[in-house]
């Protein structure tokens, strides 16, 4: 016995099946689209009220964003900042290290996990680590930061040539920063090297430390260098 298919049905069939399927993937991409928007708008509330350093607020609204898209490595990020803003270390921790699970080439995710985390918490070779993988993504841009805070990580292992070190590269590669110059100040201090503290003393003023920072560094000149050495530089 011969089988016999009908060709036009099966045509028609397989129209129908494209149709289906192309209906189909159609609603899922504009689903998709929706609930990423959705993020995006939770993401961009949570910015305003960050804004407002209304921290608690935007935590609210960047989890929200992650329930939406659990790989939103920006709102993990986002919200760790707000954590840390807190005084909430641990969970701030959670959230730097699920940005970049999300996003490993993510270089403020690295630079701030060291800095609120594990600087905040005393863990300063964990900071340098963080700092090294920070400077391996090559974002020259803001290398002089890693090596601001890198060189001052060291200093508090009391690394002092290696702190030295680091601070040397980042103001080469940025001398407008003063708060580099009030670093490699306290090294040079513990060196006994007070000439060169002073200096950068001074160099940190210029750059306007004070308006910036307060008046650590007023009081370090006031207590370790004269007014006749700051003539003297003048």
């Amino acid at each position: 016995m011969k089988l016999i298919i009908n060709t036009k049905i099966k045509k028609q069939s397989y129209k129908v099946l494209i149709k289906y399927f192309s209906v189909n993937v159609f609603i899922i991409l504009f689903l998709t689209a929706c609930v990423q928007k959705n993020a995006e708008n939770y993401f961009n509330n949570g910015n305003v009220k960050f804004t407002l350093k209304d921290y608690n607020g935007a935590i609210q609204d960047y989890s929200k964003a992650i329930e939406l898209k659990p790989d939103y490595s920006l709102a993990y990020y986002s919200r760790a900042i707000c954590r840390s803003m807190l005084g909430d270390y641990e969970n701030a921790k959670y959230d730097f290290n699920k940005a970049i699970e999300f996003k490993p080439d993510y270089f403020d995710a690295y630079m701030n996990r060291a800095f609120y985390i594990k600087e905040k918490t005393g863990d300063y070779a964990g900071a340098i680590e963080d700092y090294n993988k920070a400077i391996n993504l090559k974002q020259d841009d803001n290398d002089a930061f890693a090596y601001n805070n890198m060189g001052y990580a060291k200093f508090k292992l009391k690394d002092y040539n290696g702190a030295l070190e680091d601070i040397k590269k980042s103001i080469n590669l940025n001398n407008n920063n003063s708060y580099a110059f009030r670093n490699r100040a306290l090294i040079y201090f513990e060196l006994n090297n007070k000439d060169s503290a002073c200096m950068d003393i001074i160099k940190a003023l210029e750059l306007g430390f004070t308006e910036k920072y307060g008046k650590e560094v007023e009081d370090l000149f006031n207590k370790n260098c004269n007014t006749e050495f700051l003539q003297e530089d003048k």
